[in-house]
């Protein structure tokens, strides 16, 4: 993981081979700006018709009568919009940009200097330099930047270091989820992910695995039904910490469709490509969870990963199947790929039985939840109004849009079922992710809880890629959950 450091030092003297320098809209300079124009003998920042401040742009300009070797201009957009998100994603800009060089120095956080926006700069150029090149075996481009040295004031010197050290936690869990998400899917199928899930968290966390004869014994019928298709049996891995004298107790859930296929309702269309991404939810989860200890969370957390691959083979569960979910509800199987509710449902309920004081689950659960609010933002929905604020404060502090649905009750009776308890689609009243949402809080028994429908956010393509949000898995929830787990404020 790229090294951040933290040094009070003149930007014309620092010895590094890039020096990034913020502008906003219009040329208009930013901290360290006008010492770096008088150095290099220009009256003002050359304004192009490629860039011009705006957010996602930069310049590079050669650097003579400096100790760089060259200045990065990077865009803030408008001096009254900038903010810890903007500083985040400039940040990311400048990492792509300085992947030829070693070492770089920036002056992005003293546009306000406060400790968000030192971590931010800090999250952004360790999320944007990261590239996963594990399974190529030719590199054409290989980065050689290892270390990023922010410049503040010796006044905000050692809050900057505490910033930087946090950020370093919170990123590099991102990355975790990152990186269990990119794998591809015959690398992780259910019993693959269980060990890597336990090798992620274990340091952090006791670990228990549950594989398909346990959670048959257990009554756990709806993930035994999802993975019941495939060659690879279904796991179930929990994740307990456990602080000394905590305050509190949580359960997290995160679904972990290996691959989805859709199962007898065969998927349609190029979606199918991104479905190892459909494990995002567990990959959360467990980078969460795998944080804890280093964050110093008081709260006593289970993460709960219901790990299972949608599969169409010759025990595939089948429409109007009818299953028996863990605390005994029956669910009529209208459509088999809406198999997501169906794992999280078991994992809910047994997180429930554990009377935690409030349950999150996430999920790249439906399509509709992309169509409503596109590919940055991801749904919260839940029980406790409390809760899910909290939770949206918490996005904010991690730069994770995070908008609220309304659990409707007019449409809840579109789940009954003639033969069983409850179906699992809602019958195509529309409203699919609201749906989703109603179907899951059957299984909460009360408990305050709230749903993360991260389907457009968790995984993006190549043309959505932007800042430090890379494409393929982004990590998202991970900063989110560990903001709400610490209390930070927003």
């Amino acid at each position: 993981m790229l090294k951040v450091t933290a040094e009070a030092a003149d930007p014309r003297e620092i010895r590094a081979d890039l020096l990034v320098v913020p502008v906003f809209k219009g040329g208009i300079e930013g901290p360290g700006a006008q010492l770096t124009l008088a150095a290099l003998d220009l009256e003002r920042f050359p304004i192009t018709p490629s860039f011009r401040g705006d957010i996602g742009q930069s310049l590079l300009l050669a650097a003579p009568g400096l100790s760089t070797g060259g200045v990065l201009l990077v865009g803030l957009g408008r001096m009254d919009e900038v903010n810890a998100e903007r500083l985040r994603s400039a940040s990311g800009v400048a990492a792509k940009a300085a992947r030829s060089v070693q070492r770089v120095a920036t002056t992005l956080p003293q546009v306000d200097l406060s400790r968000s926006s030192v971590e931010a700069v800090a999250e952004g150029f360790v999320l944007g330099a990261h590239a996963d090149t594990r399974f190529k075996t030719r590199i054409h481009e290989p980065s050689e930047l290892n270390e990023v040295v922010v410049l503040v004031p010796s006044s905000r010197l050692e809050e900057a270091r505490r910033a930087i050290e946090h950020a370093a936690v919170t990123s590099g869990a991102t990355l975790t989820a990152r990186d269990l998400v990119n794998l591809p899917p015959d690398r992780k199928r259910p019993p693959e992910l269980a060990q890597l899930v336990s090798e992620a968290a274990g340091g952090a966390c006791d670990v228990r695995i549950r594989g398909a004869q346990e959670l048959a014994a257990e009554g756990f019928g709806a993930i035994t039904a999802v993975g019941r298709g495939s060659s690879a049996p279904p796991h179930l891995v929990e994740l307990r910490y456990t602080p000394a004298d905590p305050i509190g107790a949580v359960v997290l859930v995160g679904k972990g469709i290996t691959f989805d296929t859709g199962g007898i309702n065969l998927k349609r269309g190029n979606t199918i490509t991104q479905m190892k991404g459909d494990m995002a939810g567990a990959a959360a989860v467990a980078a969460t969870c795998a944080a804890l200890a280093d964050l110093g969370v008081r709260l006593r957390v289970t993460g709960l990963c219901p790990l299972a691959e949608n599969m169409p083979g010759a025990d595939a569960q089948r429409p109007d199947d009818v299953l028996t979910t863990h605390g005994g509800l029956t669910v009529e199987v209208r459509d088999t790929d809406a198999e997501g509710r169906l794992v999280l449902a078991d994992a809910l309920d047994y997180g429930a039985s554990l009377e935690p004081d409030a349950m999150v689950d996430v999920a790249t659960l439906t399509g509709s939840a992309v169509s409503a609010l596109g590919p940055y933002a991801a749904g919260v929905m839940g029980s406790d109004t409390e809760l899910v604020e909290a939770l949206r404060a918490a996005a904010r502090v991690a730069g994770e849009d995070l908008w609220p649905l309304p659990l409707w009750p007019g449409l809840e009776r579109h789940l009954d079922s003639p033969i069983a308890d409850i179906n699992n689609t809602g019958d195509d009243h529309g409203g699919g992710a609201i749906m989703g949402g109603l179907f899951l809080r059957r299984f909460t028994h009360g408990v305050p809880w709230a749903h993360l429908d991260i389907a457009g956010p968790a995984f993006l393509t190549h043309d959505l890629a932007r800042g430090y949000l890379p494409a393929g898995g982004t990590g998202y929830g991970v900063r989110t959950l560990l903001a709400w787990l610490e209390r930070r404020p927003a």
